[in-house]
């Protein structure tokens, strides 16, 4: 059985216990991110930029590097964005299962035990956090697009 081992007790035990629900999380999310990029990664070398960079004689490393890759990564990180709020509802059972204390646990005991005003706190943390992902999401456009930034 997994027993809670405090980080300031023993680090390399709490991080050992991790890794389990760090895989059963990032498991699904790794495939849609991996799938959303692949499939943008192929339509994006379609293009007409992309044929007149292999015409002037790029190779295909820098071809994918500098040119694909970055415009095929605006719809995967929307993907991210939109699948970092369902992470959040995935971690209260993965806490659950696991038996480790965090925000989904305490969103399970909160409802319980009919705590309404932790119930509350803890939803508009979740909000808050939903909505700077989104910003995040916004600012790494700006980033990878330039023409986003006179949108």
């Amino acid at each position: 059985p997994i027993e809670y081992v405090s980080p300031f007790k023993d680090l390399a035990s709490n991080m050992a216990q991790l890794i389990w629900p760090a895989v059963a999380t990032g498991y699904r999310y790794s495939a849609v991110a991996t799938r959303m990029t692949r499939s943008a990664l192929l339509e994006v070398l379609r293009e007409d930029y992309i044929r007149t960079a292999r015409a002037k004689g790029m190779t295909e490393k820098i071809i994918i590097n500098r040119h694909a890759l970055k415009n095929a990564m605006l719809p995967v990180f929307t993907i991210i964005g939109i699948e970092f709020a369902f992470l959040m509802g995935g971690l209260v059972v993965t806490e659950q299962v696991f038996n480790l204390n965090g925000i989904g646990k305490l969103f399970v005991e909160s409802v319980q035990a009919q705590d309404f005003a932790m119930t509350q706190q803890l939803v508009m943390l979740v909000v808050v956090i939903a909505v700077v992902t989104n910003f995040v999401v916004d600012l790494v456009y700006a980033w990878l697009d330039p023409r986003i930034r006179y949108a």
